[in-house]
């Protein structure tokens, strides 16, 4: 006699059991975790390792400059000073020129060598003849400047 529901006489499907193990997942997720884990921890080491000190910087750069003949050798150190000044102060103040150039310098560095003294070269004299001349007195004086600039 044929069963009152029709659906009570279907049997289950029976699948054949699988041949990947669960296994293989499981170290597919392990192996793209530690691929993160390690790309994370390259970026953070990138994010987080210290810049040079600007002091160690700007003084490394002066003892360059001071292999170069006189007229290299101002032309290049009033490129420190922009470079050192963008950094302590901002691009608005590396930006100036003449007067307001020199009178930068004097506060960024506290003194008036760049105003009154022979800093003046780099103020509004730096492609005049008398700047050109090796002035050691200068030189020894812009090392102590770099010297007092903070870390």
């Amino acid at each position: 006699m044929p069963p009152a529901d029709e659906l009570d006489g279907l049997r289950g499907l029976h699948l054949p059991p699988l041949d990947v193990p669960f296994w293989s997942d499981v170290w597919l997720a392990v192996a793209l975790g530690l691929a993160l884990a390690l790309a994370a921890s390259l970026l953070l080491r990138r994010l987080m390792r210290p810049r040079p000190a600007l002091r160690a910087a700007a003084l490394a750069a002066f003892d360059k400059t001071l292999a170069l003949p006189p007229p290299e050798r101002r032309a290049a150190q009033a490129a420190l000073l922009r470079r050192v000044t963008r950094a302590q102060a901002g691009d608005a103040a590396a930006a100036a020129h003449g007067a307001d150039w020199a009178a930068t310098l004097d506060r960024l560095f506290g003194g008036d060598l760049f105003s009154a003294g022979p800093g003046r070269v780099f103020g509004d004299g730096l492609y005049a003849r008398d700047a050109a001349r090796d002035d050691a007195e200068l030189d020894a004086r812009l090392r102590l400047l770099l010297a007092r600039l903070p870390r």
